[in-house]
């Protein structure tokens, strides 16, 4: 069933003999094998690995397989087993009885345009580096032969600033903000172009980190630039006279209206080596175009009804704010509005019925303090609230959209991240396509049930 086009001979580590050769073939955790016609995988050298399959459409697993989670191809025969393909889908076309997929092993490195960059003195091994986390490799999957061999020092890095005007430099917890008078900038790379204008910026915010990578740095300052940044437009929304600290500060309702942010260049230099670069940080994806006149004509289903009920439309715009961020866990945060306000106030059958609470209430420690007696009967009136994830799965069910075992699991993940923040906890991040698929459910379940409202039901 399995074709492979190679220059370089994929090495046949399973045992030869009688015993039949299968292909598994899973996306995400959904296997997807039996409605497999045909694969083929092609991986070159100089090449990226490409899969392309034909699946049987009729297969009542095609509604559990979701095109936006990462397609694994195994090959096993007897107990041995060799994974032929890791990747994700690029492109998946409709035929009368069957779906061609092509699948890429790197789509990342389509999907982003390279950012323009200026360096002096940089290792060549730490611009591979770079390179290839840029191109969306996370540091698991790059190995690199003396990375880890490059010296630690201290790293100057200096982002230019707009929307705010300093005559001197203005201390924000690890970061200064800082005029162009007060920065040195002689040392920057000169490019064509944009040199200038970074160079041209009113204010700068400067911080110093330590480390062995100017992208550690860098991405460990943005982090620093970013909140002091946040704490500037925070705190010019505050309005009542009196400080903190007993001081009378002055206000302007025109501070209701600033919004300090992030320029484009960040200058990153090492104090030691000398070490530098200037670039644009972010990596910006290739947006393409939506043609839902043409090539993306079902796009158009479901239509919208003109009544639709406020909370599901705040759902697709908390849902769409976590599909556009660039920031794991502000887009997960978004997520999670957006299945708050799904659920809404979906009804889920009492677990404790009057008489339970009947004879909870009778058994409870009797207080002197009416503040605990207050906080058990508040407690109790409360028993039968259900939590979040518990009505979400309600909603779904009855909205009928299709959502498997492996998608509730990884939105699990994703609340458990969204919680240890809240919590104070320090989470583990996860990979932007984990997020990304997240979003694709979301979005499958929004589908499903704006289909399901044009046809005049109403949610509850």
């Amino acid at each position: 069933m399995m074709q492979s086009e190679d220059e370089v001979q994929f090495q046949d580590i399973l045992v030869l003999g009688d015993r039949v050769r299968r292909e598994i073939v899973r996306f995400g955790s959904v296997d997807v094998s039996n409605a497999i016609v045909s694969i083929t995988v092609k991986g070159k050298l100089n090449e990226i690995t490409e899969a392309k399959l034909t699946v049987n459409s009729r297969s009542s697993v095609v509604s559990r397989m979701d095109l936006s989670s990462q397609v694994t191809v195994e090959q096993v025969q007897g107990d041995h087993s060799r994974l032929m393909f890791t990747g994700f889908v690029v492109s998946a076309a409709a035929e009368e009885e069957s779906i061609r997929i092509t699948c890429s092993a790197r789509p990342e490195f389509a999907e982003r345009r390279v950012a323009p960059m200026a360096t002096a003195d940089m290792p060549a091994i730490e611009m591979l580096y770079t390179l290839a986390r840029g191109g969306g490799l996370s540091d698991e999957q790059i190995r690199i032969h003396g990375l880890h061999e490059l010296p630690s020092e201290v790293f100057e890095v200096v982002c230019s600033i707009e929307g705010i005007e300093v005559d001197k430099s203005i201390p924000i917890g690890s970061v200064t903000i800082a005029s162009k008078g007060f920065v040195d900038l002689s040392s920057v790379p000169e490019s064509n172009g944009f040199t200038n204008e970074f160079s041209d910026a009113s204010a700068y915010a400067i911080t110093y980190v330590e480390s062995r990578l100017a992208l550690v740095a860098e991405e460990a300052a943005i982090h620093a630039f970013d909140f002091a940044l946040s704490w500037l437009t925070v705190r010019s929304r505050y309005s009542v006279p009196p400080l903190p600290d007993g001081s009378t500060g002055s206000w302007e309702r025109k501070s209701l209206f600033v919004e300090p942010r992030r320029g484009r260049f960040i200058y990153v230099r090492g104090l030691r080596t000398n070490r530098r670069w200037l670039r644009v940080p972010e990596q910006e994806p290739n947006m393409t175009m939506l043609q839902p006149s043409s090539r993306h004509a079902s796009i158009t289903r479901p239509k919208i009804p003109r009544d639709l009920a406020r909370n599901v439309v705040q759902s697709i715009l908390a849902c769409a704010r976590a599909a556009r961020g660039d920031d794991n866990i502000s887009r997960i945060t978004a997520l999670w509005e957006s299945i708050e306000f799904y659920v809404g106030k979906t009804p889920v059958p009492d677990l404790f019925s009057k008489a339970d609470k009947r004879a909870i209430r009778r058994s409870l420690v009797k207080f002197d303090d009416p503040l605990k007696s207050a906080r058990l009967e508040n407690l109790l009136a409360d028993i039968n609230n259900p939590p979040l994830f518990v009505r979400f799965r309600r909603r779904v069910a009855l909205d009928g959209a299709p959502i498997s075992q492996s998608d509730i699991d990884l939105l699990a993940k994703l609340r458990k991240v969204r919680n240890d923040v809240v919590h104070g906890r320090s989470p583990r991040e996860p990979e932007k396509h984990e997020v990304d698929q997240g979003v694709a459910i979301v979005s499958r379940i929004l589908v499903y049930t704006v289909h399901r409202l044009r046809g005049g039901d109403a949610l509850g």
